[in-house]
């Protein structure tokens, strides 16, 4: 004896619906998955911002500290003036060769 399954159209739309109740269910648990890592980078992206901002802080602060040695010589600090870099002598003092004029 042979046994013949006749689907109705009841159950072929019983079937359809699981189908889709489970493509819907891999769905949703894929959208979890990708929330998770979504809020996992998110909050690598906010630690990299606030390391971003404390190191950029840090960077002014050494331009400023080598700013301020550049600019330290034996006139405005305890430096002995042998230390100065060698500087071109001002031409405050130019010198007319000649007479003087005047009345």
């Amino acid at each position: 004896m042979t046994m013949t399954y006749a689907l109705t159209g009841n159950s072929l739309m019983a079937i359809a619906l699981e189908q889709m109740a489970n493509t819907v269910l891999r769905i949703y648990e894929w959208l979890i998955e990708q929330e998770q890592q979504l809020v996992k980078k998110q909050s690598l992206i906010e630690a990299q911002q606030r390391q971003i901002s404390a190191q950029q802080q840090e960077i002014e602060q050494l331009k400023d500290s080598l700013e301020k040695l550049k600019n330290r010589d034996s006139q405005n600090s305890s430096v002995p003036p042998s230390s100065d870099q060698l500087k071109k002598p001002s031409d405050k003092k130019k010198r007319r060769k000649g007479k003087k004029r005047g009345p």
